[in-house]
C-alpha cells in the first residue's frame, strides 16, 4: 500500500464492489486521512457522514488533472489523483464486515436474526452494537430518554450524542457498524408498542426481546408479548451499582417458568435495584430518587454473559452451531463482580469469590396452573 522506495507515496482508494461497479453520475463522500494516504468511500447509507471528495463522470469526460477524480470506464469507476491513476482496493461490504466470525457465527444465518431492544441505555446500547458485530440483521430499538451528559461514562454514545434520542444516537452506531443493517425505531416503552410494528418486525424462532429498562415491570410485559410471538426473551437487570447482576432467560414451548412466574415478585435472592421511568434522569439530584446502577466495567462484564446467551439463543435452531453458554447456565443466572461486603453489603455473601458466574439456581413455576402442566401460563393463553 504504501511505496517507501519513491518520493511520493501511493494514494490508495478504498470503496465496496457496489459502488465501484455503479457508474451512474453521482456525488461520492467518505474521507480522506494523510497519514495512510487513504480515500475511504463511505456507503450510500453513510453518505451524509462523510466529507465530499469527487464526482462520478461519464467516459468522455476530460479530467481536470487536479485532486481526486472518479471517471466509469468499462463497467467500474478509475480513480485519479493529480493526472494519476490511483490503486483501488474493494471489498464485499457484508463479507469483509463480517469476516472475522467465519466458522463461529455464520453470517448468512445471524443476517436474518432479529432483536427488539426494550431500552438504550448502557445495556441496551451494548446489547445492541455487539449484536449489530454479530451479524444480526434485523432491530426494532425502543426507549424514550435522550442521551445526556451523566450517560456518557456508561454508554456506547459519546458526547457528540448529547442532546439527541438514545433511539437515534444508537442508530447511529449501528449504521457505522453495518451499513445495510435494518432499523426501526420507537420512542416510548415496551408497554406503549404498537402492535402492528411487532406483528411486521417479528419472526417465530428468528427474534429475541431484550429487556434492559430498569424495571421488572417492563420485563414481565415483554416476556408476556414474546411468548404470543414465540420469540426468545432474556432479561439483563442489576443489583444496587452494579456490584451483582442477574440474567434471566426464557424459551418458547420449552416447559420454562416465564420471568412473572419465576421471579415477578423479586423472590427471597434478588437484589435487582429498578428506578421510576424518568425519575435518574431528569431529577438526578432529588434526594432518595437517584438511581446509579454502576460503573461501566461492570455493567459491561454482566451485559456480556448476557449477549453471550442471546447469541446461543438465536442459534438454537442452527444444527452447526456450538453453544457458549445455554447448556451450562441455568434460566435464572446470578453474576458478582465483587465479593466484599464493604462494597456489596451483606448480600455479597452468597458469591464465594470475586466474578462468580452462579450455575446451580433453579427457578420453578409459582402459579399452580403453570405448575401441574408444567406449561407457561401465557403460552396456554396462546394456544
Amino acid at each position: 500500500m504504501l511505496n517507501i522506495f519513491n518520493d511520493e507515496i501511493e494514494k490508495t482508494v478504498f470503496i465496496s464492489e457496489e459502488q465501484l461497479a455503479d457508474c451512474s453520475p453521482r456525488k461520492l463522500y467518505g474521507r480522506y486521512f494523510k497519514d495512510t494516504y487513504i480515500f475511504n468511500i463511505f456507503p450510500e447509507a453513510l453518505e451524509q457522514r462523510g466529507e465530499f471528495l469527487c464526482e462520478v463522470k461519464s467516459p468522455d469526460s476530460p479530467l481536470t488533472n487536479k485532486g481526486l477524480e472518479a471517471v466509469a470506464s468499462d463497467g467500474h469507476i478509475v480513480f485519479y489523483y493529480d493526472g494519476k491513476e490511483l490503486k483501488t482496493e474493494s471489498y464485499g461490504m457484508y463479507q469483509s464486515i463480517f469476516s472475522r466470525n467465519k466458522g463461529i457465527l455464520e453470517t448468512d444465518v445471524m443476517a436474518k436474526k432479529r432483536a427488539v431492544i426494550l431500552g438504550c441505555g448502557s445495556v441496551g446500547s451494548l446489547v445492541a452494537m455487539e449484536l449489530a458485530r454479530a451479524g444480526v440483521g434485523y432491530f426494532l430499538i425502543a426507549d424514550p430518554d435522550i442521551v445526556e451528559y451523566h450517560n456518557i461514562c456508561r454508554h456506547q454514545c459519546g458526547i457528540e450524542d448529547v442532546g439527541d434520542l438514545k433511539i437515534n444516537a444508537l442508530e447511529r452506531k449501528l449504521k457505522n457498524i453495518n451499513p445495510n443493517v435494518h432499523i426501526e425505531k420507537f420512542e416510548g416503552i415496551v408497554q406503549n408498542l404498537p402492535k402492528t410494528t411487532l406483528d411486521n418486525f417479528c419472526v417465530a424462532g428468528d427474534t429475541v426481546f431484550v429487556g434492559c429498562a430498569d424495571n421488572r415491570a417492563a420485563d414481565v410485559y415483554a416476556n408476556r408479548i414474546s411468548i404470543y410471538y414465540s420469540a426468545y426473551f432474556i432479561s439483563i437487570g442489576f443489583w444496587e451499582r452494579a456490584y451483582a447482576g442477574e440474567i434471566f432467560y426464557h424459551i418458547p414451548n420449552r416447559g420454562m417458568p416465564c420471568y412473572e412466574c419465576a421471579l415477578g415478585d423479586g423472590g427471597t435472592i434478588s437484589a435487582r435495584a429498578q428506578a421510576n421511568h424518568h425519575v435518574y434522569s431528569n431529577q438526578e439530584n432529588t434526594e432518595g430518587l437517584k438511581f446509579e446502577p454502576g460503573i461501566s466495567v461492570d455493567i459491561n462484564f454482566i451485559t456480556t454473559v448476557g449477549i453471550k446467551i442471546i447469541i446461543d439463543l438465536l442459534n438454537l435452531t442452527n444444527e452447526g452451531y456450538i453453544p457458549r453458554l445455554v447448556n451450562d447456565l441455568k434460566q435464572y443466572t446470578v453474576i458478582c463482580n465483587t465479593s466484599n461486603p464493604q462494597i456489596g453489603g451483606e448480600m455479597v455473601e452468597i458469591f464465594s469469590y470475586p466474578l462468580q458466574v452462579t450455575t446451580s439456581l433453579v427457578v420453578d413455576f409459582r402459579n399452580e396452573k403453570c405448575k401441574s402442566q408444567c406449561v407457561c401460563k401465557y403460552e396456554l393463553e396462546d394456544k
